[in-house]
């Protein structure tokens, strides 16, 4: 007796061909099972190209990670100088503001520093 065997079979229905999506359009294009000859199983690409995404993430968070500490690193170091020149600046002009300072700048210009102390001016009613 003949067996019942459909006339639409597929012979080649043993490997796995995504029929939809990223993968299958680079199943069809690049034709994994040739170029690797069989070692590796073209269903297992969008594994190592998800594994190799998240390496590039990972590398790329890394370097602008290092980028932001060299900036910390650099504006911690502009700080320390402007406080500096704070500080300095500060003492400088708590110097000049001083009585006996004030004194030695004004006498170039002919003023002199009064000797008779200040009177009380009292109104009586």
């Amino acid at each position: 007796m003949a067996k019942n065997v459909s006339k639409n079979q597929n012979k080649s229905s043993s490997t796995y061909r995504p029929s939809k999506g990223v993968f299958a359009f680079f199943d069809r294009v690049f034709n994994m099972d040739k170029l690797l000859g069989g070692v590796f199983p073209a269903s297992q690409l969008r594994y190592v190209v998800w594994i190799s995404a998240l390496i590039v993430i990972y590398i790329i968070s890394s370097l602008n990670a290092e980028s932001l500490i060299h900036k910390i690193d650099k504006m911690k170091t502009e700080v320390e100088e402007e406080r500096a020149d704070y500080t300095t600046q500060k003492a400088n002009f708590m110097k000049a503001g001083k009585q006996s300072e004030i004194i030695k700048r004004v006498e170039s210009m002919g003023l002199q520093e009064n000797q008779t102390p200040p009177t009380k001016i009292i109104v009586k009613e």
